[in-house]
């Protein structure tokens, strides 16, 4: 099976922005809404992308299909759990909103480790750790991640018990892997990565 084959794209988007003091998800950076980048990125990859987008569906302007949290105030455990229960295919490839210089070629390089190494989920590894909505999913998960929040839990490792689940270090997948996985969460972040954009400097730019 080709890399990219037999895999559906979840965007992680139901955050409810605290840090940022409004919907982070729609801010412009730029010139594109803040959204698009990493959706750009997941569409690369998977011929279906759908948005996890907590309890309500939001951003009908995008046109594509929200899947919505079973178990309520779970987080991003409850959206991994909608996506895997709406997708089809083996494989999600997982990406979190705010993450403006995801690339797809390092969703393939997860997924490729992933397939050759019989993991059920292979997370990014970067500086500051593994990155659990920079990752890739098998089916097989599903049924720990229900069990999981059944139980309570709300943490995104939390189903990882009884399942093979590796990272990849971010040097392993090209020498932008590391900086895709930036995350925006305050003003200050947007206006850096403004400032990086528009100075050209800014490694892996989708």
């Amino acid at each position: 099976m080709p890399i990219g084959a037999d895999v559906t794209g979840l965007l992680v988007c139901g955050g409810a922005s605290r840090r940022m003091g409004r919907d982070k998800a729609l801010l412009p950076i730029a010139g594109r809404a803040l959204i698009e980048r990493p959706l750009a990125a997941l569409k690369q990859l998977a011929p279906r992308v759908v948005l996890a987008t907590g309890a309500q569906p939001r951003y009908p302007e995008l046109g594509l299909e929200c899947v919505l949290d079973g178990v309520p105030d779970a987080g991003p455990l409850a959206g991994l759990c909608a996506g895997l229960e709406a997708s089809r295919t083996t494989w999600l490839a997982v990406l979190s909103c705010d993450l403006p210089l995801a690339r797809a070629d390092v969703l393939a390089g997860l997924q490729r480790r992933a397939m050759e190494a019989g993991w059920d989920a292979a997370l990014l590894e970067v500086s500051r750790g593994t990155q659990p909505l920079y990752a890739v999913y098998r089916s097989s998960c599903l049924g720990p991640v229900r069990e999981a929040l059944r139980r309570g839990e709300r943490r995104m490792v939390a189903f990882h018990g009884g399942l093979v689940v590796g990272s990849v270090a971010a040097a392993l997948l090209g020498p932008s892997a590391e900086r895709s996985a930036l995350n925006l969460n305050t003003p200050e972040d947007f206006r850096t990565l403004e400032q990086e954009l528009a100075r050209g400097d800014t490694m892996g730019t989708p």
